[in-house]
């Protein structure tokens, strides 16, 4: 072997040396200490890695993806991907439909950040169009460890290793590696690009979905105050039915055209029961006004003569109508029953019913609801009154940790005695809510917007 070849075949050993030692000092993990308020979001965000990297690492539950404090994590930082972030105060002009939480989101920071920022109050969640709200935003870069790269190095050193003719021979092995490396980078690219397609006429095919008409079917036209949750309880179907069977937008308009599949309830035939009903009602009553009015003459006849008689005898009969009539109270007081217990899943399947009723600021009714006027109004149905605030309704029951909660409990965000927002657990990951203006009774994931705490109705 010539000092040229020498030379080459331990330049070449040496890069892949100093190669495989960068790599070895990037797939180093690290440790962090759970403190109170942490989520795996959080985690997620402050080291740069995916949660699911975080919770496979250390075995967490993926649906409920919670984390108890004290728990130390290990937070990867092998892979392909080393993330380091910039963090930088940025202002936001509030537009219509901005909410605190939807900028925590878009700007990878949370709510709680976003107040002490702009100096808002703890349980303030209400801001205004054309306000400004500063805003830590987070310039992310990318530095991208490839593995190929690695391997390719290694094929090197190796191929030049086993060289014994000429470095023209090794330097010509080297070159074909490169462009080895080359093509399997651009074919990587090539199916990165396939993939996108493919899920971009996925998302387009779905769109087009054509809206479902069964053959037993009616037309509706929408009046002021109608809902979907109305419309289908006047024809006895679901709001689901109702979103398959028409192309909707985020609110209905009044003429709006719906198509109702499959009808159980015909409301022009009730509304005609119902007046049909009412006309022998009003002739009973009629007669029985009728009848009163003669009883009552009887009666005053009957008084008159009674005041000849001797008070003796009017005492004793006095005592014996008082009697009578606090008997009577209390045999109407007795028919009068309160629940004292509920089953939770009639409560959840209660809840659920009020899917797609819009969120209204004040709303108590299926006309219209906000966070605690939902969980006010199904919670009164089973005879349990929670309070009408968020305030009032944390203080209903038991509080408990959200990693405790069972189904039918109430999930609140913010701190105890301030909370600002409150929902009904489901199981899961998953709770049902009115959320905010704009949008309607739905069931959500905390995976990403994690409760405070909880509290059992007693």
């Amino acid at each position: 072997m010539n000092n040229t070849t020498k030379k080459i075949l331990f330049g070449t050993v040496g890069a892949a040396g100093l190669f495989l030692a960068s790599s070895a000092s990037v797939n180093a993990d690290t440790t962090h200490h759970v403190v109170k308020n942490d989520t795996v979001w959080d985690l997620s965000q402050k080291y740069g890695v995916s949660i699911q990297s975080i919770e496979q690492l250390n075995k967490i539950n993926t649906d409920t993806h919670l984390i108890r404090e004290g728990q130390t994590l290990t937070i990867p930082t092998t892979g392909k991907t080393a993330a380091k972030t910039a963090t930088k105060t940025s202002q936001v002009t509030v537009k219509a439909g901005d909410t605190l939480w939807a900028l925590a989101q878009k700007y990878g920071t949370t709510v709680e950040k976003l107040r002490q920022l702009n100096g808002l109050a703890s349980d303030a969640y209400l801001i205004h169009v054309g306000d400004v709200i500063k805003v830590d935003g987070q310039v992310t870069t990318t530095t991208t460890t490839n593995a190929q790269a690695t391997s390719t190095v290694s094929s090197e050193a190796n191929q030049t290793s086993q060289a014994t003719s000429t470095a023209s021979s090794e330097a010509n092995q080297t070159s074909q590696a490169a462009s080895t490396a080359s093509s399997e980078a651009s074919q990587t690219s090539q199916a990165t690009s396939t993939a996108s397609s493919e899920a971009s006429q996925a998302a387009s095919t779905s769109q087009a979905a054509t809206p479902y008409v069964a053959a037993n079917h009616v037309t509706y036209t929408v009046q002021a105050g109608d809902s979907l949750y109305t419309i289908a309880q006047k024809y006895g179907v679901t709001v689901d039915s109702l979103r398959q069977a028409n192309t909707l937008g985020a609110t209905l308009q009044v003429g709006q055209s719906l198509t109702v599949n499959d009808p159980t309830k015909n409301p022009q035939a009730s509304v005609a029961a119902s007046q049909a009903e009412q006309t022998p009602a009003q002739t009973t009553t009629t007669s029985q006004a009728t009848q009163a009015t003669q009883t009552t003459q009887a009666a005053t006849t009957t008084n008159q003569v009674a005041q000849t008689t001797s008070q003796t005898t009017s005492q004793p009969a006095a005592q014996t109508q008082t009697t009578q009539t606090s008997q009577q109270t209390q045999a109407s007081q007795a028919q009068v029953a309160t629940p004292s217990s509920y089953s939770v899943s009639a409560l959840l399947s209660y809840a659920q019913t009020f899917t797609g009723v819009p969120y209204v600021l004040g709303g108590t009714t299926p006309a219209g609801f906000d966070c605690s006027g939902f969980t006010q109004y199904v919670f009164n149905h089973f005879g349990k009154n929670i309070g009408r605030t968020t305030y009032q309704q944390q203080y209903a029951g038991t509080k408990l940790a959200v990693s405790s909660a069972q189904p039918g409990d109430l999930l609140f965000w913010g701190a105890y005695g301030s909370a600002y927002h409150v929902g009904i657990y489901l199981g899961g990951s998953s709770y049902i809510a009115a959320p905010e203006p704009g949008e309607s009774v739905s069931v959500k994931s905390f995976t990403y917007y994690q409760p405070s705490f909880a509290v059992h109705v007693n």
